[in-house]
């Protein structure tokens, strides 16, 4: 086998191994300690080259994959969408990088089908219960009310300020709507579509 050759098949198992790692599958990621979640949200990075998907939840840990930047879509630019599936130390472990289709006509398209780590405030969802609770339980106390004193606004208008974590059915987050103080609590009632009310 000539230099050429052997230049080419190193390429070609460098080009396997990214490819790989893109779908999430040449990575191992770290679920120890993993507070089990049931959500979904989208990626709110400003950042040109995407949010970093990360092997374990830490900033200096092995990027495995990244959901890309906000694409156009139908006359309107939609985040790239994914499941929240575990929480640790302020990170989220997520599944299932999507751009969904938002009337293209084209079906989902999958950017990332294995599981990784982002940021929890680089991410965001819509909220369709208006009780921002001081635990995430539905029992738990109620700290404010996401509703105007009107009924004109409700949680899908809130504005999310930071988000900390989520167990179960419940994101930890900072929270506001127009003209009012932000409150940090427990919300639920939250999926990833960014069109309209969650179901």
């Amino acid at each position: 086998m000539n230099n050429q050759n052997i230049r080419s098949l190193m390429l070609g198992i460098a080009a396997a191994w990214c490819l790989s790692t893109t779908a999430g599958t040449a990575a191992t990621v770290d679920t120890t300690g993993v507070t089990v979640c049931a959500l979904s949200g989208w990626s709110s990075d400003p950042d040109p080259n995407g949010l970093n998907i990360r092997a374990a939840p830490r900033a200096d840990a092995e990027i495995i994959g990244r959901v890309p930047p906000p694409k156009a879509q139908a006359g309107d630019t939609y985040a790239a969408e994914f499941d929240i599936i575990g929480s640790r130390n302020g990170w989220f472990l997520v599944r299932g990088v999507k751009f969904a289709d938002y009337g293209g006509g084209k079906g989902d398209r999958v950017l990332f089908a294995g599981q990784g780590w982002v940021f929890a405030d680089k991410v965001r969802f819509t909220i369709n219960r208006a009780e921002v609770r001081g635990a995430p339980a539905d029992n738990a106390q109620v700290l404010a009310k996401l509703s105007s004193a009107d009924g004109a606004s409700g949680p899908d208008s809130a504005v999310i300020d930071h988000v900390f974590g989520c167990s179960g059915t419940f994101a930890e987050a900072s929270v506001h709507l127009d003209r009012k103080p932000p409150v940090r609590g427990w919300v639920t009632g939250i999926c990833s579509n960014q069109v309209t009310t969650c179901p």
